[in-house]
C-alpha cells in the first residue's frame, strides 16, 4: 500500500519585515526523491523545509511505500521523516514534494532567549571556540563598519572557493583557517566561529540554490550564515560574494531569493532510533543498514518554476 502523506504548512509571508525588495517573490515546485539500495534492518531521516519570514512552505506531500514517522530534532526544531523498516529487496522509494514561495532575505528583528543565545554561541565539533579564533578575531580592523563586515571582508581575502583535494565540505573551521580553500560549509563555519569569540551568535543554515531557468536538476546543496548584533539577524553569504564579486556588498546583510532553506544548525541530534546520535550539518539523507551509516543511496533535486 502506497502511503502519501500531505501536509499543509501555512505560515504568512513577512514582506514587510524588509523594506525596498530588490525582487518579485520567487515560486518554486520543489521535488526531494530518494532511493535506497540496502536491504535489511534500515533507518533513514530525511530533512523536511519549514517556512520562515522569508519563505512560505505548502502543499507538501510525502510519498512512499515505506511506514514513517514525522520528528523533530529538540535543538533547532529541525522537522524530518524518519524510517525503520527491513527492506528485503533495493529499490525503495520516498519523494517529498512542495511549493516554495520565496522572498530576498535581509536582517530581521528578533528578541534571543536565554536558550537561543547559548545554542548559537556553542562550541561544535568541527566549530571549535579555540584560542586561535579569538586571535583572528582581535586581528581584525573593521575600518569603521562593525564587526560582521570586518570578519566578512577578512574572509573574503583569506579563502578561495575551491573544492579540490581531501577535507572541503565539512565545515570545519580549522581546516579552513589552515588550508584557506573550501566551500560554502567551510567559508560560513569559520565566520561562525570568529564572531562567536567575541560574544556573537551565529547559526547556520543549509538548503538547496534554485539555479537560472524554468526547471530543471539541482546537483547539490548550498548553505549561508547569520550572526546576532544590534538585536537583529543579519544574513550573510560569503562564498557567493566570492565566486560574484560584484554582488560582494549584496551578499552582506541581504540574500537573493533563488534558494531554498532546509535546516539550521550543527551537531543536529537524530530523534526516535538516532538517541545520543548527531549529524555534523544536515540536508541529504542519514541512513543506517544494519545499525551501520551507509551512503547506499540515491537522490535526485529537481524544480519548477511557478512565478
Amino acid at each position: 500500500m502506497k502511503y502519501r502523506h500531505t501536509l499543509l504548512i501555512l505560515l504568512p509571508l513577512i514582506f514587510g519585515c524588509s523594506q525596498n525588495r530588490a525582487s518579485a517573490p520567487l515560486i518554486v515546485a520543489f521535488e526531494y526523491a530518494v532511493e535506497f539500495h540496502t536491504m535489511g534492518p534500515t533507518e533513514a531521516w530525511i530533512p523536511i523545509p519549514r517556512s520562515d519570514p522569508f519563505q512560505t512552505i505548502t502543499d507538501l506531500h510525502i510519498e512512499t511505500d515505506l511506514t514513517y514517522q514525522l520528528v523533530t530534532d529538540t535543538l533547532y526544531g529541525n522537522r524530518m521523516v524518519y524510517i525503520n523498516t527491513y527492506l528485503d529487496q533495493p529499490g525503495a522509494r520516498l519523494t517529498i514534494s512542495f511549493t516554495v514561495t520565496r522572498v530576498e532575505a535581509s536582517s530581521v528583528r528578533a528578541q534571543l532567549s536565554a536558550r537561543e543565545r547559548e545554542l548559537y554561541m556553542s562550541s561544535y565539533e568541527r566549530v571549535p571556540l579555540d584560542d586561535r579564533f579569538h586571535a583572528i578575531a582581535d586581528s581584525i580592523d573593521a575600518n569603521g563598519t562593525d564587526f560582521g563586515r570586518g570578519v566578512y571582508n577578512y574572509i573574503l581575502e583569506h579563502m578561495t572557493y575551491d573544492k579540490s583535494g581531501e577535507g572541503w565540505g565539512q565545515g570545519d573551521a580549522n581546516y579552513a583557517c589552515d588550508v584557506g580553500k573550501g566551500n560554502c560549509t567551510d567559508y560560513h563555519s569559520l565566520f561562525n566561529v570568529v564572531v562567536r569569540s567575541q560574544g556573537l551568535p551565529a547559526r547556520f543554515h543549509i538548503g538547496f540554490p534554485i539555479p537560472a531557468g524554468k526547471g530543471g536538476v539541482i546537483a547539490g546543496y548550498h548553505c549561508w550564515t547569520e550572526f546576532y548584533i544590534n538585536e537583529e539577524w543579519v544574513p550573510l553569504d560569503i562564498s557567493e560574494a566570492d565566486k560574484n564579486p560584484r554582488r560582494e556588498a549584496y551578499y552582506y546583510g541581504r540574500l537573493d531569493e533563488r534558494r531554498v532553506d532546509f535546516t539550521v544548525g550543527r551537531d543536529i541530534p537524530l530523534p526516535n532510533g538516532g538517541l545520543g546520535e548527531v549529524v555534523n550539518y544536515f540536508i541529504y539523507p542519514y541512513v543506517k543498514s544494519d545499525q551501520q551509516v551507509t551512503t547506499d543511496y540515491t537522490t535526485r533535486f529537481t524544480f519548477k518554476e511557478l512565478s
